[in-house]
């Protein structure tokens, strides 16, 4: 006698696997590729086929069903893991990074299974009302792309989500932008006759005229200086982090890249810097407070109270400096009735990039200009070469004004 076929409440045929509980609710359960018994539940028939096609796909294609259903914080936590071969301030960046934006957002507690292209791009839209900036969304663009991709690695999701989220607001990032020539005089001449300032105008006249990223900066030893042979040796950074969950401390840590460990010429105007920075020292006493870091003392740029260049700090001091002159040159301006000549925001980024654009201005060809940058592609030394020769063309082209007569 042949078995009678099971039905649901309104008389439609089961397939295998399918049933209906007592609440309504239908029921798929199915054997994994471990072996383990796995179930998926519906409201409606419709609904739960659907569950049962994808299920049979992900079977089909090798994808591991059942790692889908982890929250993107769960997953995230797996992820992190499984990182090993990243520096210590890399790794706090990530979860850093995650903790402020990501984990609190309704991404964060999606299933990884369940994440479309549209709920990243509505994260991304949310941090943009609140204000962050396209560069930083980039950057949690990293950290999100490179975490679901691991989650499409290891057969526990089909395809990326974050993968293309980002179109339109790359639209919106705009190009770090080199000081002009007189903004950056402007800048100096400002920061150099201020009595609140002027302590700092050392340090940013040798950000100017070395290209150093804001670590290599807090870095540098008086050792690494050779006076006598005018040379710079680049031989570490300086981070400010929480790297060991115990509070934030200053931590010696290797170069960015293998390029980052280079020796360049100490400039006349670089030199003139540091002797003033000397001048400073001695005169606050700052040498008396220093405490060592990693067993290294003798540090080139120190705070007024002996401790050691964080990087945040030069960039507190380039926001107030640039805010203090724009509020002077308003009120002047106002009052000699004229447009005020307000400078743009400044950091210690755009430092080194003002220093990458004169360089290539002056002629430095670009081999040389990438070993002083420390530049492990040369790519990003010929990004400042062809903006430079955009500007060259439109200064040029200027030129021919009026070759041509019109009545």
């Amino acid at each position: 006698m042949a078995r009678a076929k099971r039905v649901d409440n309104k008389g439609r045929v089961l397939r295998v696997g399918e049933s209906q509980n007592k609440d309504g609710r239908y029921c798929y359960k199915w054997t994994d590729s471990n072996g383990k018994r796995s179930a998926v539940y519906a409201l409606t028939l419709a609904e739960l086929r659907k569950k049962e096609e994808q299920i049979k796909r992900d079977q089909m294609d090798g994808i591991y069903t059942k790692g889908g259903n982890l929250t993107l914080n769960e997953f995230f936590r797996l992820f992190m893991s499984t990182k090993k071969n990243i520096r210590d301030s890399t790794r706090c960046n990530y979860k850093s990074y995650w903790k402020n934006a990501i984990a609190p957002s309704a991404l964060g507690i999606m299933k990884i299974s369940e994440i479309k292209q549209i709920h990243v791009k509505r994260l991304y839209a949310d941090l943009l009302e609140k204000g962050y900036s396209p560069g930083t969304i980039r950057a949690y663009h990293i950290i999100l792309s490179e975490c679901l991709q691991a989650a499409v690695d290891s057969d526990m999701i089909r395809k990326n989500p974050a993968k293309g989220s980002r179109k339109g607001i790359d639209k919106e990032v705009s190009r770090k932008r080199a000081l002009t020539i007189e903004e950056q005089e402007i800048m100096l001449e400002f920061t150099r006759k201020s009595n609140s300032y002027k302590i700092h105008y050392p340090l940013i006249v040798f950000a100017l005229s070395t290209g150093l990223r804001v670590g290599e900066l807090g870095g540098l030893l008086w050792d690494d200086i050779d006076l006598e042979k005018n040379m710079i040796h680049v031989r570490r950074q300086l981070v400010y982090r929480n790297l060991d969950g115990t509070g934030c401390k200053f931590h010696i840590q290797p170069l960015k890249t293998e390029a980052g460990e280079r020796d360049i010429p100490l400039t006349k105007i670089a030199k003139k810097a540091l002797m003033k920075q000397r001048e400073y020292d001695l005169l606050l006493g700052k040498r008396a407070k220093e405490q060592p870091v990693a067993g290294l003392k003798n540090f080139v740029f120190l705070n007024h109270q002996g401790n050691q260049l964080a990087p945040q700090v030069l960039d507190s001091a380039l926001r107030n400096i640039i805010k203090a002159y724009n509020k002077k040159e308003l009120k002047q301006a106002d009052k000699e009735h004229r447009e005020p000549f307000l400078l743009p925001h400044i950091s210690a980024h755009i430092l080194r990039h003002t220093f990458c654009t004169r360089a290539a201005e002056s002629g430095v060809d670009v081999k040389s200009l990438q070993y002083i940058m420390g530049h492990a592609d040369i790519t990003m030394t010929m990004e400042r070469y062809n903006h430079v020769d955009e500007v060259r063309v439109q200064n040029e082209m200027s030129k021919t004004e009026g070759i041509v007569k019109i009545g």
